[in-house]
């Protein structure tokens, strides 16, 4: 028996085990479960990287708090559990937005590592690609994050079609499109958003050098001009066609 053929039914048995539940006896719920896979799989395919770092921000915040919120009550009551808690939900949020970036190049490294000592069975070689795979993805991680989600995203998509039962190749050839289209779509997106940001930019740039040579030279102080109060230097103010004191902070 071919993988295609029993690859639905090991699916049927993994959910029932995991969940409890089995969905091919509802077809309802399983179109339902099926369609909410395939949205989120093309939510991710194509807009992942847009959402990523607010979704890790909110699951760090979420554990951070909760962690923080235990042992500040553990110490202090409920009220040194609030605060604990609110402090550590703001270290988490950050933190876990750090940790997702190095876990996603930690995952890269590895799977260079492994694929490299499989092909050539020479470690030192695998760990070099490693470390390399590393630090590309780590330098890049925009773009890897663009690429992981996308391949997720086709994934869940190529999941939801089997639990409708499509046949495996039009599964196989639907989560290979929504991986390729997802990621060059992001890729798109990442350029366009990183040109418009040098745009910015430039414009900036620019902006300030022309208020700067359109900004008349402030004048000089008046010669041999002094208050008659303090003694100190004048200088003319040409809008108001008048002598000013900066001591004093009045005109003459």
């Amino acid at each position: 028996m071919s993988l295609w053929a029993i690859l639905p039914e090991m699916i049927a048995r993994a959910q029932q085990s995991l969940l409890g539940l089995d969905l091919g006896a509802n077809k309802d719920l399983l179109l339902i479960v099926s369609i909410l896979l395939i949205v989120v799989g093309l939510f991710l395919a194509f807009a992942g990287r847009r959402v990523w770092k607010r979704v890790m921000s909110l699951i760090g915040a979420i554990i951070g708090g909760l962690i923080g919120f235990a042992i500040g009550t553990a110490v202090g009551g409920v009220l040194i559990g609030f605060v604990v808690g609110t402090l550590a939900s703001i270290v988490g949020s950050a933190l876990f937005v750090f940790l997702a970036r190095v876990g996603i190049g930690v995952v890269s490294g590895v799977l260079g590592f492994f694929v490299v000592n499989l092909l050539f069975t020479n470690e030192m070689v695998a760990l070099i690609v490693g470390v390399v795979a590393f630090a590309v993805t780590f330098a890049f991680i925009e773009a890897a994050i663009g690429i992981v989600t996308a391949v997720v995203g086709g994934l869940l998509v190529g999941f939801g079609l089997v639990l409708i039962e499509q046949d495996m190749m039009v599964v196989v050839l639907s989560l290979l499109a929504v991986m390729v289209l997802g990621a060059a779509f992001q890729m798109i997106a990442l350029k366009d958003e990183s040109a418009h940001r040098r745009r910015m930019a430039s414009v900036g740039t620019r902006s300030a050098v022309a208020a700067a040579a359109v900004a008349p030279p402030e004048p000089p102080p008046m010669p041999g001009r002094t208050c008659p109060k303090c003694g100190g230097p004048l200088r003319y103010i040409p809008e108001y066609d008048r002598n000013f004191c900066y001591r004093c902070q009045q005109y003459e």
